[in-house]
Parts: structure tokens; C-alpha cells; sequence
């Protein structure tokens, strides 16, 4: 009696049956992921594995800029350091310092987080600016469109297409040099 007892979660249901449950269960989010939410393989495992922190694309909609609307949320909604927070997205500590100024001046209030579309915090490097970044991501991981795109940002889609054109610019003269060297 007491090995059938062990063999039993705090539920009464047997661990055989719990483990296929929940395997099961995490099959059907990672589909649901893929197929709704246009999640890659990698990003999935990425979600599993890393914790990596989830930026709503919403908060780059407002009236301030990109760069700051990062700063911001990093440092109020995740509690970050500049230190942390350069260190993540490849700026200078001093930049990220005076975008979260710049951003606590325009907006003193904090960001109301809704369920919205989200990047991840490892999109960001210093190849790249903050909106081309996102556009990138948007376009080439989560397959949207312009005019979608443009719609989340609050932004004209035709200065999508510029942004996106202007990352793939960048990032093919990044593989020429890595290509050279």
C-alpha cells in the first residue's frame, strides 16, 4: 500500500499519468504557439529553456521614442540597472541612462502591460537600432506584414518597409564582413 502511495501525486493521480498529461498539454501550447502566434521552433525552446524577458510591441506605439519606451519598461516593469539593461540590448549604460530620463519626463506614469504581441529581450543588439530590431523580428520570426506591423506601432506602414529595408541592409554588410574575416 504505502509503494502504490508513492507512485501518486498530491492529487491522487499516478505519475505515469500526470508526466503524459502534462507532455501532452505542452504539446498542444507549443502548437497553439506556432500556429496562432507564428512561434518558431528555436523561440519556443528559447521560451522553455531561457526565461528570456517578453517586451509587449505595444509600448513602442507611444509618443516616445523606442530607445526610451526599452529603458522605461526594462527598468520599472523588470526592476533591470542601466548596467543590466546595456548589457542586454548592446548600448552604452550613459544612452540608457538618459532615455529612461527622457522617457520618465514625457510619461511619469507606468506602462499599463496589456496581452499583446511580444519580442524578446535577446532580439536587441547593437547592430541594429531599437525599431529595426522589432520590425525584423515582426517581419522575418513572426511573419506579419507591414501594415500590421504599422498598426502595433502606431507607425506608417511605409516607414515600416524603410526600417525593414534598412536592417536588411545592415545585416547583409554584417555578413560580408564576417565573410571577410
Amino acid at each position: 500500500m504505502e509503494i502504490e502511495r508513492k507512485k501518486e501525486n498530491e492529487f491522487g493521480i499516478s505519475k505515469d499519468h500526470e508526466e503524459r498529461f502534462l507532455a501532452e498539454m505542452l504539446s498542444h501550447i507549443s502548437e497553439r504557439l506556432k500556429q496562432k502566434y507564428k512561434y518558431s521552433d528555436g523561440e519556443l525552446l528559447k521560451l522553455w529553456n531561457n526565461n528570456d524577458v517578453l517586451i509587449p510591441v505595444g509600448i513602442f506605439s507611444g509618443k516616445i521614442s523606442p530607445a526610451e519606451a526599452l529603458a522605461k519598461f526594462l527598468r520599472e516593469n523588470h526592476d533591470m540597472t542601466y548596467v543590466q539593461i546595456s548589457k542586454h540590448i548592446g548600448r552604452d549604460g550613459r544612452s540608457v541612462w538618459v532615455n529612461y530620463k527622457r522617457a520618465s519626463k514625457k510619461m511619469p506614469w507606468p506602462f499599463e502591460v496589456a496581452n499583446d504581441v511580444c519580442v524578446p529581450l535577446s532580439i536587441f543588439s547593437a547592430e541594429k537600432s531599437i525599431l529595426e530590431s522589432i520590425v525584423s523580428y515582426l517581419k522575418e520570426v513572426k511573419q506579419f506584414r507591414n501594415k500590421k506591423i504599422a498598426k502595433l506601432l502606431n507607425k506608417n506602414s511605409a516607414n515600416i518597409w524603410t526600417v525593414y529595408n534598412r536592417a536588411k541592409k545592415k545585416a547583409n554588410l554584417n555578413e560580408q564582413k564576417n565573410a571577410v574575416n
